[in-house]
C-alpha cells in the first residue's frame, strides 16, 4: 500500500514556476535544468529591431557549465566575427558557427560582468552594432538558479559563489519514467461525422465560416484508438482547438483522461490547442499562444500510459515581452 502511494504522488506532474526580476524571466524543471532568458522592456515596440533576446542555460549536474545563447542577425555566415559589450567594454569575442546563433560557454569573468553589468550590446567585429538588452534583474535570476540548484557557497555558482567544491552539489533527481504499451498494427476505431459533431456542439461544429467536421483516429495501443475532432468553429484569431476522446475496443468514446490538462489555466478542459497526435513519436502535442506572435504562453507533450495522457516535458513563457525560448519547467523519460 505505502508503495501504491508512493506510485500516486511520483505520478502528479508538479511543474516549476516562473518568477520575472525585472527585464529577465526564469524557470527550472523537476531535474534542476534552468534557463533564464532576457525580455524587452516593458512598453517596448516588439516589432522594433535591435533587442538582444540572450537565454542563459545550466544542467542540474554538478559539474554542468553555464551557456549562453546569443542570437545573430539573419543570414549571418558561419566564421562571422561579432564582439560582445557589457556597459560599452569588450565582454568577449566570439565567431559564428550557424545561421541561428551562437551558444558559449560563460566563464567566471563574463558572469561577474553579467551580474554587475547594466546593459549588453552585439557587435560585429567592424564595429557595426547590432543588438542590445538590459541587465537589470539578471543578478536576481542567477541567485534563484544557485538555489534551485544547490549550488550556492560553491566554487562554480553563478552568482553566490564560496569555497565549497562543486562536488557538494547533490546530484539532480532523475526524470520519471512513462511506461506506455506496445504499439498495435490494428487499425484505428473512429466514430462517424454526425457523433463527432454532437460530441463537440453545435457552438464548435456549425457556423457560417466553418468547414466540415472531421474526426481523426489513431491507434493507441491493441485495445484503445484516440479520435481527435479540430473544432470548425469557436477558435481563436491564433489558437485552433481540438477535442480529445478515446475509445475502447466496444462501446461510446469518453472524454480523454490527462495527468496534467492542456493550455495555460488550471481548469479540467482536455481539449488541445494548435496540436494533435505525432505518429512517430507516439505522443500528442498542444501548444496554446498567449498572443500571435508565440512569443508568451505554453506547450505540452503527452504519452499514453494504457490509461490516460502523461505529461512527458511542458515549456512556458509568461512574459509577452519578445522571448520566444520558452522555458521547461517538467520533464519526463517515455519507456518504449
Amino acid at each position: 500500500m505505502i508503495l501504491l502511494a508512493l506510485a500516486a504522488v511520483v505520478a502528479t506532474p508538479q511543474p516549476g514556476a516562473l518568477h520575472t526580476f525585472k527585464d529577465w524571466i526564469v524557470g527550472c524543471d523537476n531535474v534542476r535544468s534552468c534557463q533564464a532568458n532576457a525580455l524587452m522592456s516593458d512598453g517596448a515596440d516588439i516589432g522594433e529591431d535591435g533587442a538582444l533576446m540572450l537565454v542563459i542555460n545550466r544542467d542540474g549536474a554538478p559539474n554542468a557549465p553555464a551557456m549562453l545563447d546569443i542570437p545573430l542577425p539573419d543570414k549571418s555566415a558561419p566564421g562571422t566575427r561579432f564582439e560582445l559589450r557589457i556597459d560599452g567594454v569588450a565582454a568577449t569575442h566570439f565567431t559564428a558557427q550557424a545561421n541561428d546563433g551562437a551558444q558559449i560557454a560563460l566563464s567566471r569573468t563574463l558572469l561577474n560582468a553579467f551580474a554587475n553589468g547594466r546593459r549588453a550590446a552585439l557587435y560585429k567585429a567592424d564595429g557595426a552594432h547590432v543588438s542590445d538588452t538590459s541587465l537589470s534583474g539578471l543578478a536576481a535570476a542567477l541567485l534563484y538558479i544557485d538555489d534551485q540548484q544547490r549550488r550556492m557557497g560553491t566554487i562554480g555558482a553563478l552568482k553566490a559563489t564560496g569555497p565549497k567544491p562543486d562536488s557538494a552539489v547533490p546530484p539532480p533527481p532523475p526524470a520519471p519514467l512513462i511506461m506506455t504499451p506496445p504499439p498495435s498494427a490494428k487499425p484505428p476505431r473512429t466514430i462517424t461525422v454526425a457523433q463527432a459533431a454532437r460530441l463537440i456542439g453545435d457552438d464548435n461544429a456549425r457556423c457560417e465560416y466553418g468547414g466540415p467536421v472531421r474526426p481523426e483516429a489513431h491507434r493507441l495501443d491493441a485495445t484503445h484508438s484516440l479520435v481527435l475532432i479540430d473544432h470548425p468553429c469557436g477558435n481563436g484569431a491564433y489558437n485552433l482547438f481540438t477535442s480529445v476522446y478515446v475509445l475502447d475496443e466496444a462501446g461510446p468514446p469518453h472524454i480523454a483522461r490527462f495527468d496534467t490538462y492542456p493550455g495555460m489555466g488550471e481548469g479540467n478542459d482536455p481539449d488541445l490547442t494548435n496540436g494533435g497526435w505525432d505518429a512517430k513519436t507516439r505522443t500528442l502535442s498542444s501548444y496554446e499562444k498567449g498572443r500571435g506572435i508565440g512569443d508568451c504562453g505554453v506547450s505540452q507533450t503527452y504519452a499514453w500510459d494504457g490509461t490516460r495522457f502523461r505529461l512527458i516535458d511542458q515549456n512556458v513563457m509568461g512574459e509577452c515581452r519578445g522571448s520566444i525560448d520558452y522555458i521547461t519547467v517538467w520533464t519526463a523519460r517515455k519507456a518504449n
